[in-house]
């Protein structure tokens, strides 16, 4: 009986790029959870349905950002809020990002580690600025982004997108109302 040939997996280069210093282009590879299709309830709750955008959306995000620049959905994040604001607090990036302190804090030394910000702590503060590379990443990060939403909202006109996004806020400013118990309101027809 012959030996099963084992076939190794090739090592992940970080940051992979092509000659231009731009991200190559890869076809997105089929993810069971973006492509499932949607749960019977998303159809009858907004909260569900919202969730499994929201899941979608982070699953597509990450394994794009990690495959393309080795960098999770939170370094993202930071680095977008960094490229906005070039030098701040671990707190206020943080805040910026949307994330939590200690996340953040982690990923904060991923990017270091990477060459992509500088760590100066100052008393208790902690004081982070993009490298060059870190801006021209948050940059490149922030066109991506941009070329993403574009696909993300094909098929929409822009009053549509401008509604969308103003009805996403009207939804989170109402997110404490979910559990004030003395708000009564009627059910939509």
């Amino acid at each position: 009986m012959p030996a099963k040939k084992t076939i190794a997996a090739p090592a992940r280069p970080s940051r992979r790029r092509g000659t231009s210093g731009t991200a190559q282009r890869r076809p997105e590879p089929s993810d069971p959870v973006v492509d499932r299709p949607l749960p019977a309830l998303a159809t009858d709750f907004i909260g569900w349905l919202v969730t499994s955008l929201s899941v979608r959306l982070s699953r597509s995000a990450s394994s794009f950002y990690m495959e393309r620049w080795d960098i999770g959905t939170t370094e993202y994040r930071l680095l977008l809020a960094l490229g906005v604001e070039h030098e701040c607090s671990a707190a206020f990036v943080a805040a910026a990002a949307d994330v939590d302190k200690a996340a953040a804090s982690r990923s904060l030394q991923v990017l270091s580690q990477q060459g992509l910000v500088t760590l100066a702590r100052h008393g208790r503060e902690m004081t982070i600025t993009l490298t060059e590379a870190g801006r021209s990443l948050s940059q490149e990060l922030y066109s991506t982004s941009q070329q993403r939403e574009i696909r993300l909202t094909h098929g929409m006109s822009a009053a549509q997108v401008k509604r969308l996004r103003a009805d996403l806020h009207t939804l989170i400013e109402n997110l404490p109302r979910l559990s004030d118990e003395s708000f009564d309101a009627e059910l939509p027809d």
